[in-house]
C-alpha cells in the first residue's frame, strides 16, 4: 500500500463528500422529551432501508430492528439462542417439522392488535413471492412446503426435506425474519407501510425522512425490555469526519469511528466501545458465476473458463497474484490502527466456529510473486479492473480499504478505473448479479456456522454472489442435507478448505468494531461478534 492517503480529495473524487463540520444541529429537539432522555445514534449506512423482511438485506438492521422483536433472540456475551417471540421452537424426529410456540399478549403498535400465529404465517408466506429479494426468500422458496396455524399461538413449518437450519432464519441475528402486522399491511399496503412500518420491537417509529434519519419513542413496559431512553433518533450519516464532529459537539452519542477518527475520538476523551474482530474483510471478484448469470466472465482473467483447465488455473494465479500484491499489515496498522488483524481466513468462517483452521494464512504481502504469477497466467502488463469505492454497511470504510487495494494492484501494472456508486444502488445490482463485474469490500458478518452464510453468497439458489457460484452446490448441498453435527463439522472444514486454495476473493484480515459513545451513555451490552449497532434498547444512561 502506498504511504498516506489523501481521503478528502479521494472523497471528492468518489462523489461522497459531505462537510466535515456542521452548520447546524444534526437534529432538531423534539419537545416531546429533554435532552437527557434522548439518545442520538449516528450510522454511516443503512443499505436500500426496506423494513420487510422478505425484501432485506441485514444492512436495514441498524435501522429497523429497534422496531421488531426477534422469534429468537441471542444472548449478547455467546451468540446463543434464547426465547423471544417463541417462548420454544421444536424439530421433528426427521427435521421436516419445526413447531414454533408464540409469547402471549405481545402487542404490535399503535392498536394493531395482538401478535399471532397468522402474523408469523403471513411475514413468512411473502418470502415465497418470487419478485422478492429477502437473504431467507431464496431458502424458503426451494425449502418450505407448507405452513399450518393450529391455534392462535402455534406455527407449524413442514420442509420438503430435513432442515437443521431453520432457526438461524428467525434469530435476532443474522436471521431476517422480522415479524410484520398481517392487519396493518393489508389495510395501509406495502408502500405506506414500508416509510411507517409498525412491530412489536422495544420502540416505536414516529417519523423519518428516507434517507436522512428516523425518530422512535420508547414502548412502555415493553414485555422484554423497556428503553431507559425515551426517544431514539438514527441518523445516516456516511462521512466519518461528520460523525465524529456531532460526537464532539454532543449532538451524537454513538457513531462508529476508525483510522484517524478513532485516535481524534480518543483525544477528545470520548469513550470508545469495542467489538473485537466482528468483520471478516474482503475485496469481492465479481463475474465467477454460472452462464445463466449476466455477471458471467469466463473471458475476465481472475475468473477463466470452466470448460478449460488450463484457463482456470490461469484465473487462479491471477486471484492469488492480486492477493499476494495488498500488503494487508498496512491496512491492520495504517487504516485499522490495529483494532484488527491478519487473522487466518475463510470467508464466513470465523474463529468460534466449529473447523475453524489456524492453517488458512491469509497471503502474505509479495509483489515479486504476485508479477511472476500474472506473467505466467499471460498478463505480464496486467489488465484492467472496475472498482466501486463505497461506504458499505458492514465496512463503513470501504472507500479507503478500497483505495488502498487499488494503489497496491497498480503497482503491477492493474489498471483500476474508480466506478463510485451508492450502497443502496449497488446492492440490487449484486443480488440480480447485474454490477457488471466490478470488485468491493466486503465485510462479512457472523454466521452459527459458515455454511450458513455460504447458503446465502455462493449457492446457486442463493440471494447473491459474494465469492463464486457453481463449483460448490454439491458440497454445499452435502452441508445442508447433513443433521448430524459432527459430519457437518467435517463437510463444512472440507468446504472451507477448498475456498481458501482458490482465493476467490482478495482476504485482507478482520476488523474491529469500534464506537465513540458521549459522557450521556453508560452500558451497551451489544452483541458478540456483531459489527453493526444492535440492542439499542439495552444502552443506559450515565451513573445508572
Amino acid at each position: 500500500m502506498a504511504g498516506s492517503i489523501d481521503r478528502r480529495a479521494f472523497l471528492v473524487r468518489a462523489g461522497t463528500a459531505t462537510a466535515s463540520v456542521m452548520a447546524g444541529p444534526l437534529f432538531a429537539s423534539s419537545r416531546a422529551v429533554a435532552a437527557g432522555e434522548r439518545l442520538v445514534v449516528a450510522v454511516g449506512q443503512w443499505g436500500i432501508e426496506t423494513p420487510f423482511a422478505w425484501r432485506s438485506s441485514q444492512s436495514e438492521k441498524t435501522l429497523w430492528d429497534v422496531v421488531h422483536d426477534p422469534l429468537i433472540t441471542r444472548d449478547p456475551k455467546t451468540f446463543e439462542y434464547r426465547a423471544g417471540l417463541a417462548t420454544t421452537f421444536q424439530p421433528s424426529n426427521d427435521l421436516k417439522t419445526w413447531t414454533f410456540k408464540l409469547r402471549r399478549g405481545v402487542t404490535f403498535h399503535e392498536t394493531w392488535g395482538e401478535l399471532t400465529a397468522e402474523d408469523v404465517k403471513f411475514t413468512v408466506e411473502q418470502n415465497l413471492r418470487p419478485d422478492v429479494p429477502g437473504g431467507s426468500a431464496p431458502f424458503f422458496r426451494a425449502q418450505l412446503e407448507k405452513i399450518e396455524t393450529p391455534d392462535k399461538y402455534t406455527v407449524v413449518l413442514h420442509f420438503k426435506s430435513r432442515a437443521w437450519e431453520v432457526p438461524s432464519h428467525f434469530t435476532q441475528f443474522v436471521g431476517y425474519q422480522n415479524i410484520t402486522s398481517k392487519k396493518y399491511l393489508e389495510s395501509v399496503g406495502e408502500e405506506k407501510a414500508a416509510l411507517h412500518p409498525i412491530g412489536t420491537g422495544s420502540y416505536r417509529h414516529v417519523e423519518g425522512r428516507q434517507g436522512d434519519y428516523h425518530r422512535f419513542e420508547a414502548v412502555p413496559n415493553h414485555w422484554r425490555r423497556t428503553p431507559e431512553f425515551k426517544e431514539l433518533v438514527i441518523r445516516r450519516i456516511p462521512d466519518p469526519a461528520t460523525r465524529l464532529a456531532g460526537l464532539r459537539a454532543g449532538e451524537i452519542d454513538i457513531g462508529q469511528v476508525f483510522g484517524d477518527y478513532l485516535d481524534q475520538a480518543v483525544k477528545s476523551g470520548l469513550r470508545i466501545h469495542e467489538t473485537p474482530n466482528a468483520g471478516l474483510y474482503w475485496i469481492a471478484l465479481h463475474g465467477q458465476t454460472t452462464p445463466d448469470r449476466e455477471d458471467y466472465c469466463p473471458q475476465c482473467p481472475w475468473v477463466g473458463d470452466p470448460t478449460d483447465p488450463k484457463s482456470l488455473e490461469n484465473a487462479r494465479k491471477v486471484r492469488l497474484a492480486l492477493n499476494l500484491a495488498v500488503n494487508k499489515k498496512a491496512i491492520v496498522t495504517g487504516l485499522w490502527k490495529g483494532k484488527g488483524s491478519e487473522t487466518p481466513f475463510t470467508y464466513f468462517y470465523y474463529p468460534f466456529n466449529k473447523g475453524y483452521s489456524r492453517e488458512w494464512v491469509i497471503p502474505p504481502y509479495d509483489p515479486q510473486r504476485a508479477r511472476q504469477l500474472l506473467a505466467e497466467a499471460g498478463y505480464p502488463t496486467g489488465f484492467e479492473v472496475r472498482a466501486n469505492p463505497m461506504v458499505f454497511t458492514y465496512a463503513l470504510d470501504g472507500i479507503d480499504v478500497m483505495e488502498a487495494v487499488a494503489l497496491d494492484w497498480e503497482k503491477l501494472g492493474v489498471k483500476v478505473k474508480r466506478v463510485p456508486e451508492s450502497f443502496g444502488n449497488f446492492l440490487p445490482k449484486v443480488r440480480a448479479r447485474k454490477t457488471g463485474r466490478t470488485f468491493w469490500v466486503y465485510a462479512a458478518p457472523p454466521f452459527d456456522e459458515p455454511g450458513l452464510g455460504w447458503q446465502r453468497t455462493i449457492w446457486t439458489k442463493g440471494a447473491f454472489n459474494l465469492l463464486a457460484e457453481g463449483p460448490y452446490d454439491k458440497d454445499l448441498d452435502a452441508i445442508l442435507r447433513e443433521t448430524d453435527p459432527e459430519n457437518r463439522t467435517k463437510l463444512t472444514h472440507d468446504l472451507g478448505q477448498k475456498l481458501y486454495e482458490q482465493y476467490h476473493g482478495v482476504m485482507l484480515g478482520m476488523r474491529s468494531t469500534t464506537w465513540a459513545v458521549s459522557k450521556k451513555v453508560g452500558s451497551w451490552a451489544t452483541l458478540a461478534y456483531v459489527p453493526l449497532e444492535n440492542n439499542y434498547e439495552y444502552v443506559t444512561p450515565a451513573g445508572r
